[in-house]
């Protein structure tokens, strides 16, 4: 498996680099830890134990670390497909810590999708959706150095859950891409609020996702709304938590009126609900 490095040039509370995956966290602020598929490694070390020059690695897994008091977190998403029960953490090769990868089973849905353009598009749509892949990908990539003040969400919308994070989806009998966000049933029309201070780093109506936003809200945490009936934000709007981003609606591939939600750290999606301040 390919490693990917975090050398720990200072223990400071700036970011240290560009790329996510080499960075120091500003912020000590994220969930406790939730190991699994879909979820967050939250790891502790003492930082008097470590070096300055000594090199950090967690076997193929992105992360980055942050320091609070005596302790320096590393925090790492762990992939829906990743395929280890365990990871190492190790310091300049040495193992000092074995990460338990808890199991999780995710439930299967099974739909059916009368409009034949979205369970099998034509090759002009094809190319739209391609283009469009792309945008999401740089949006969900994205990394400020802006410090995120808290990582802890309120609801962007009252309403019942009606798919989970992690569902493994089959659309008119064929397997289709895991369900990597949370569904949210409303009717159509029903605001949906900011749930975490941002920024807007895109505004669209893509062919899958309907009328759909991203949020910036720093250090590698970024969040995205499907489905939306209409947009209320602009790209490179400043938004508060309250604030009213778009209305629920049916744009794009769905069934019925609901909010698609998106939770994405350090480019990986993971599980919405490990962030909310009040579970559903």
């Amino acid at each position: 498996m390919k490693t990917r490095l975090l050398t720990l040039i200072t223990l400071v509370t700036t970011s240290c680099a560009n790329l996510p995956y080499q960075t120091t966290s500003s912020k000590c602020l994220f969930p406790i830890d939730s190991a699994y598929l879909g979820g967050l490694i939250n790891y502790s070390l003492d930082v008097d134990e470590i070096d300055s020059e000594e090199r950090l690695e967690l076997e193929d897994l992105t992360f980055a670390t942050c320091k609070s008091g005596s302790k320096l977190l590393i925090l790492a998403p762990v992939p829906l497909a990743y395929p280890e029960k365990k990871v190492q953490l190790t310091l300049s090769n040495k193992v000092i810590a074995s990460i338990k990868i808890a199991d999780k089973s995710y439930r299967e849905s099974r739909i059916e999708i009368q409009n034949n353009n979205f369970v099998n598009p034509s090759e002009v749509t094809q190319k739209r959706i391609k283009k469009e892949y792309t945008l999401g990908q740089k949006a969900k990539n994205t990394f400020t150095r802006e410090e995120v003040k808290q990582v802890m969400m309120d609801k962007p919308l009252k309403g019942i859950i009606s798919s989970e994070f992690g569902v493994k989806r089959f659309i008119n009998g064929q397997p289709r891409n895991r369900h990597i966000g949370l569904d949210i049933a409303a009717s159509e029309g029903t605001p949906v609020q900011v749930p975490l201070a941002g920024n807007i780093i895109l505004s669209d109506n893509f062919f899958y996702k309907g009328n759909v936003v991203y949020i910036d809200h720093g250090d590698g945490l970024v969040s995205s709304y499907s489905h939306l009936s209409s947009r209320a934000v602009d790209v490179g709007q400043v938004v508060s938590s309250g604030e009213v981003l778009g209305f629920v609606g049916s744009t794009g591939r769905v069934t019925g009126p609901h909010l698609h939600w998106e939770v994405f750290y350090l480019g990986i999606p993971i599980n919405p609900e490990i962030f909310l301040k009040i579970k559903y």
